[in-house]
C-alpha cells in the first residue's frame, strides 16, 4: 500500500501542511519537538516525498537535459560520464539523451526535456540548437560543449585547430612529409576546424595538404578502419598521385584511430614503422590499443567542473553571463607517432 502524506500526518499528529513544511525545509518554520516527530513517522511508515511534485511546486527539478551524439564514441562517452558525476556530487540528475547527429532525434529530445521541465540543457559536440524551438525554449539556461556556435549561449570548447596542429607538427618532427587526415563527417564544425589545422601546418612546413590525403568517416572503428585503407591502399588516391603512400596518419579521433590500427595490421603496415598515427581526444582507450595511441588529450573533469559551475550560475541568476571559453588539449605520447615507450603516460 502506497503511503501518503496524509498517513504521516496522522501518525505525527499535525497537519499535511506542517508535513510539507519539514520537507521542504520551509516557507514556514517548525518547532523542533514537531519536526522531530514527523521525521520519525516518516521513517517508520518509509514514506518517500514525491521529488518531482515537490521540485516542481518549489521550480525546480534539480535536473540537467544533457545533448550528446554518439555514445560508441569513448570520447563522447567519457564526457557524458564526467559530466554526470558532477552533477550528481552537486544535486542534480543528468537526462542523457543520444542525438546520433540527427536533427528529428534533436528536436525531439529537446522538446522532452523541455516537458520534463530542467533546470538546464547541455548541448554536447555535434550539436546544432534547432532554430525551430527557439520560440519555445524561454529562459531556459543552455551550455554548449564543442557545439555550433549559438547567439546568446556561452560555450567551453576545444580549440581543434590548434589541437590538430599540435598532433600534425609532432608528426613532422618525427620527419614525416606525406600525412594524410582522416576526418570525422564533413558537416560539423569541429571536424572542419581539425581539417583545417592539418593543412595550416603542412602548409607551413610546405608539404602535402591537399583532398587526395583526406578520407571523410563516421566517428567509430569501423570509419577509421575504412578511411585508413582508402589512403594506405596500394591504389589509394594518394599513392596514385604522390607515387607513394602516406607514411604517417593524422585522425581526428581516437576511436577512428583504433580502427586504423585495425586496417594498417590488415595492410600488412606496421605501426609505427611503417606508418604513424597520433590522434585527438586523449580518452582512456589510447592507452589500451597495441601499440598505445599517441594523442591530444582534453582534460573531462575539468570541462565538466567548469560546466556545472557556468550553469548553475545562470540557473541561480538567470541574467548573469559568462565568456566563451576555449581550451587547447595536451600531447600524451604513446608509442603510435614512434616516440620510445613512455613510462605510463595513461
Amino acid at each position: 500500500m502506497k503511503i501518503t502524506r496524509l498517513d504521516v500526518a496522522r501518525k505525527a499528529g499535525v497537519s499535511t501542511a506542517v508535513v510539507s513544511y519539514v520537507i521542504n525545509k520551509g516557507p514556514r518554520p517548525v518547532a523542533p519537538d514537531t519536526r522531530a516527530r514527523v521525521e520519525k513517522a516518516i521513517q517508520d511508515l518509509g514514506y518517500r516525498p514525491n521529488a518531482i511534485a515537490s521540485a516542481l511546486r518549489g521550480g525546480s527539478t534539480h535536473s540537467i537535459g544533457f545533448l550528446t551524439p554518439n555514445p560508441r564514441d569513448p570520447f563522447h562517452a567519457q564526457m557524458a560520464e564526467a559530466i554526470e558525476r558532477t552533477f550528481l556530487g552537486l544535486g542534480y540528475l543528468v537526462i542523457t539523451g543520444n542525438t546520433y547527429y540527427a536533427r528529428a532525434r534533436e528536436e525531439r529530445l529537446l522538446r522532452t526535456f523541455l516537458d520534463r521541465k530542467v533546470d538546464g540543457l547541455i548541448l554536447n559536440s555535434g550539436i546544432t540548437l534547432a532554430s525551430s524551438l527557439a520560440p519555445i525554449l524561454g529562459d531556459v539556461p543552455i551550455l554548449s560543449l564543442d557545439a555550433e556556435p549559438m547567439p546568446d549561449i556561452a560555450s567551453i570548447s576545444a580549440d581543434e585547430s590548434a589541437d590538430a596542429a599540435t598532433a600534425v607538427e609532432h608528426l613532422q618532427r618525427h620527419g614525416h612529409r606525406l600525412i594524410a587526415h582522416i576526418a570525422g563527417p564533413p558537416h560539423l564544425r569541429g571536424e572542419e576546424l581539425k581539417t583545417r589545422g592539418w593543412r595550416g601546418q603542412q602548409d607551413s612546413h610546405h608539404s602535402p595538404s591537399g583532398d587526395e590525403l583526406i578520407a571523410y568517416a563516421e566517428s567509430s572503428e569501423e570509419g577509421g578502419s575504412s578511411a585508413a585503407s582508402l589512403l594506405l591502399g596500394a591504389r589509394g588516391r594518394p599513392t596514385a598521385l604522390h607515387d607513394e603512400r602516406p607514411t604517417a596518419l593524422f585522425v581526428s579521433s581516437d576511436v577512428q584511430a583504433i580502427g586504423a590500427i585495425s586496417a594498417c595490421r590488415q595492410l600488412g603496415l606496421r605501426v609505427p614503422h611503417e606508418v604513424a598515427i597520433v590522434s585527438l581526444g586523449g580518452t582512456r582507450a589510447a592507452g589500451y590499443t597495441q601499440p598505445p595511441l599517441t594523442t591530444v588529450r582534453q582534460d573531462f573533469e575539468f570541462i565538466a567542473a567548469t560546466a556545472a559551475s557556468r550553469l548553475l550560475d545562470r540557473i541561480r541568476d538567470p541574467g548573469s553571463s559568462s565568456s566563451d571559453l576555449m581550451l587547447t588539449g595536451n600531447l600524451v605520447v604513446g608509442e603510435s607517432c614512434g616516440c620510445p615507450p613512455p613510462t605510463s603516460p595513461y
